[in-house]
Order: structure tokens, then C-alpha cells, then sequence
């Protein structure tokens, strides 16, 4: 009896840690797409993160009267607002945490776009 069991717990080790069965498995297969998921709206945050901060810094310079400043500024506030629009479609498959993220960054860009208006 003790074999049988032994016996039984090896086999379920090795079939669990079979790359074949691994990559096979549906189960692993929806873990891996969500967790890649999850990077690719990761990377996609900093990349929209990136661009505020790059608005937010020629943003300053327009306040000060940088004509090329308020062109560019203008320029990089629509691409930001398009790419917005694409994270706004993946909002369903964020965590709340990232979903957090894109709010602050999305806060900060309109500060400044509004003390850009006064």
C-alpha cells in the first residue's frame, strides 16, 4: 500500500513538473497570457508615465514663454490624450493598482494643462 501511494506521489511530481505537460496545460496557458497581460499594461503605463513627464517638463518651458515650448507642449498633450485611449480599452484586465497609476498620471497631466490655461 505504501508503494502504491509513494509510487503515486512520484508520478504526480514528475507530470507536474513535465515542461511538456506544462505547456500543454490550459490552465498554465491563461496564467502565462494574463501575466503577460499584466506586462505589456506594466510597460505601457511607464511608457505613459514617460510621456507625462516629458509633457509636464516642456510644459514648464511654455509657461515661461518658449514659443517652440508651447508647440511641442501641444503636440505631446494630444499624443498623450490619444494614448490614453488605448489604455482606457484595457482598463477591464488592470489591477486596481494600475488602474490607480493611470489616474494620478492622467491627474498630473491636466494640472498642468490647465495652469497652462490660466
Amino acid at each position: 500500500m505504501k508503494k502504491k501511494i509513494i509510487s503515486a506521489l512520484v508520478m504526480g511530481i514528475i507530470i507536474l513538473c513535465s515542461p511538456i505537460v506544462f505547456t500543454q496545460c490550459s490552465a498554465f496557458k491563461t496564467a502565462s497570457k494574463v501575466a503577460n497581460s499584466i506586462n505589456n499594461i506594466s510597460d505601457m503605463i511607464l511608457n505613459y508615465d514617460s510621456m507625462a513627464k516629458h509633457y509636464i517638463s516642456v510644459a514648464n518651458k511654455a509657461k515661461k514663454g518658449d514659443i517652440m515650448a508651447i508647440v511641442e507642449a501641444g503636440d505631446l498633450l494630444s499624443k498623450a490624450v490619444d494614448y490614453k485611449k488605448q489604455l482606457d480599452k484595457l482598463m477591464p484586465n488592470m489591477t486596481t493598482t494600475q488602474k490607480r497609476q493611470v489616474k494620478n498620471i492622467e491627474s498630473n497631466i491636466l494640472k498642468m494643462a490647465q495652469s497652462l490655461i490660466k
